[in-house]
């Protein structure tokens, strides 16, 4: 309820709602005011980039918890690479349910070019699920380091003796 009630408190973002689906693909504009929302909705409504919003939300749970192996991504903003494939989808479908009176219907594939979806060799249609890097470089170099995995092996030692 927490983000529909923001919408109610936020008349700006109406518009934006209203003109999903106009088009098969997503208008620029309309992506960018979503992107805004979801902003509001992790209470960071000054925030001008997902990159931003996720450092700043990661910051304070390292900040909180003194520990970075503790971060539940299920409560984490989506990367900007990660949000526009999942909005895209979203603009396909609502379209998809706008148009389901018309009898016939001229509609993109949703494997066509901007709809997120592949279509392998076989036929079965997969997800687009990032248009990009979804962690910086810096932080998987870090995860890569093995560093974290030090860390739980010195947990375990100090839980165990």
């Amino acid at each position: 309820m927490g983000p529909l009630k923001k919408l109610e408190e936020h008349p700006r973002f109406h518009i934006s709602f209203r003109q999903l689906c106009e088009e098969w693909n997503l208008k620029y504009y309309v992506l960018k005011q979503l992107e805004e929302f979801t902003y509001l909705m992790y209470g960071q409504n000054r925030e001008s980039s997902m990159g931003g919003l996720r450092a700043k939300l990661l910051r304070k749970i390292v900040v909180e918890d003194k520990k970075l192996g503790k971060i539940d991504l299920v409560h984490f903003p989506p990367c900007h690479s990660a949000l526009k494939p999942h909005l895209q989808r979203l603009n396909h479908h609502v379209a998809l349910y706008k148009h389901a009176d018309e009898a016939i219907l001229a509609k993109l594939k949703p494997y066509d070019d901007g709809q997120r979806w592949i279509r392998t060799e076989d036929g079965v249609l997969q997800l687009v699920w990032s248009s990009g890097a979804v962690l910086p470089n810096s932080l998987v170099n870090l995860l890569d380091s093995g560093d974290l995995e030090k860390e739980k092996e010195e947990e375990e030692k100090n839980k165990d003796g």
